[in-house]
Formats: structure tokens, sequence, C-alpha cells
């Protein structure tokens, strides 16, 4: 399979660009799965990201204990407590038209892993990142049972060779991303300086980026970006990860040296104002 560059001319037609027509409710809402307390930074910088990029809205399922945190840092931030499996399937069967990323801040466990499930069974575009990809260690067989087409893994390279055991010995990245894609019909996005990003159909890289990204927080940025381009009327799952990549590394690409997460989130905006400037509208 060749591998393509990620250009910003394969997929900028279909971003999800704001008009007079659109409001929240018509550029859809995002969950973000969020577990535990003392990693709420995770949940709040893909949320933000979200925000910043393609969605209308973005909703975080939280439990009691972190409730009042979430309020004080992002009030602009729909908040929903949920605090037992139960809840959580509840609330999932009332919500499955919403596009929900589990992964950041989300722990990793059974329950996450429980919860991971039901999403997968039960909602049609789910993003997996972080926690929600490890918790599957040893148990990758039920894993690819219910990954699809509509469905998105984020992992580095450590999180990657958790779930796809039997490819530890392969050292080449293409070999790697290119057997992966053998096993499920998911769109994989591994991250690295030069990121690789495919389905069962295209393979792409990313060549243009930039090493100040190997910082703590930036792959949850990451996922936010990505999860906030995809879904009905919007962006395809392979469409969505290109272009949540190539505006993560071109911001890193601006800012330079010394950057962190939250400096990404920070300038966003100049990176969304250039895709509109070159938008063949």
């Amino acid at each position: 399979m060749k591998f393509n560059k990620n250009l910003l001319s394969f997929w900028i037609k279909k971003f999800p660009l704001k008009n007079k027509k659109s409001h929240k409710y018509s550029r859809g809402q995002l969950i973000v799965v969020c577990g535990e307390k003392d990693m709420i930074g995770a949940s709040l910088l893909s949320a933000e990201a979200a925000l910043r990029t393609g969605v209308g809205s973005v909703k975080i399922l939280c439990s009691k204990n972190n409730l009042k945190i979430f309020t004080l840092k992002f009030p602009s931030l729909l908040k929903k407590e949920i605090n037992s499996l139960s809840d959580f399937k509840k609330f999932v069967k009332k919500n499955k038209k919403s596009v929900y990323l589990i992964g950041p801040g989300s722990g990793i466990s059974k329950n996450t892993m429980k919860k991971t499930l039901f999403l997968l069974k039960n909602v049609k575009y789910v993003i997996l990142d972080a926690d929600a990809i490890t918790s599957f260690k040893n148990k990758t067989k039920i894993l690819y049972k219910y990954l699809d087409e509509h469905k998105i893994l984020t992992p580095h390279i450590k999180e990657f060779k958790s779930i796809f055991p039997d490819l530890k010995k392969i050292n080449n990245r293409k070999q790697l991303i290119l057997s992966a894609i053998k096993k499920t019909k998911a769109t994989i996005v591994l991250k690295d300086n030069k990121t690789l990003i495919g389905n069962n159909k295209k393979i792409f890289i990313n060549d243009k980026s930039s090493t100040e990204l190997a910082v703590i927080g930036t792959g949850d940025v990451l996922a936010g970006l990505i999860s906030s381009l995809v879904g009905e009327n919007k962006m395809k799952p392979i469409e969505a990860a290109l272009a949540g990549v190539w505006i993560h590394s071109k911001t890193a690409i601006n800012l330079g040296k010394g950057l962190i997460a939250e400096d990404l989130i920070k300038n966003l905006k100049k990176t969304i104002n250039y895709i509109y400037g070159r938008h063949p509208k």
C-alpha cells in the first residue's frame, strides 16, 4: 500500500467551516469520558481543543468528586455527573448520536474497558486514546471484534504495542501500522514525530511536525482535535484524523521551541484562521 503525504489539499474541502447557517446543534456534540480525579487535566485539554476547532458543544462525563473542579476550570463546558457504570450506560443509551472520546484521564482499569466496550457496541463514532487503549492489554481479541470503519485509535508506540502484542518484534513503523490495519477496520493514528495515519483503504504519513510535541498533554490535545471533526455531515474518520494531525503539527511548528500542551490550545485560532483563508469556499 502506498504511503501518501498528509497534505492540506486532501481534506480541506471537507473541513467543517462555520457559516451563517451554523449553530451549536448543527456542529454536533462531543462527549468526553473522564475518570480519575488526579488526571482531569487530560480531559480538559481534549475538551478545549475540541471546542476551538470543529464541534458545537462538549459535554464531559465526570464523577461527583471532580464535577466542581470542571465547573471552576472551564465554565463553558457542559458537565454530567456519572457515578457508576449503570449511570454511564443509561446516559449513553439516551445520547447515541453524539461522538464519544474516551481515554484522556479515564484511568487504566476494568471499568474503563467496560465503558469503552459499551461505547463500541452502541455508538457509531468513538475515538479511543491513552487509557482506553491500554486497558485492553491482554484483552485484545474482544477489542478487535468491536472496531469498525467509524472508530479511531490514537496510540503512541507503547500503547500501540499493548494492543498489538504479536507485532512487538517489528521495528519498522510503516510495517507495524500496515500489519495492524489488517487486524481491524478502524482508522489508526500511530503518533510520533512522523505520525502515520491509515485505514484498510488508504495510509498517510505526516512528515512535517515538531519535536517539541514530545511533552505531556499534547496527545490529549490531538485526541480532542480529531474528535471535534468527525461525525454525521462532517468529516469521515480518516479525514478527521488527517486534519487533526495536520492542525496539531502546524500549530506546534508555529510556536517553535519550549511549547507545552496549553500553548497549543492558545494558538489553535491562528491555525484555524489559516485553514479558513485557504478553504475553496
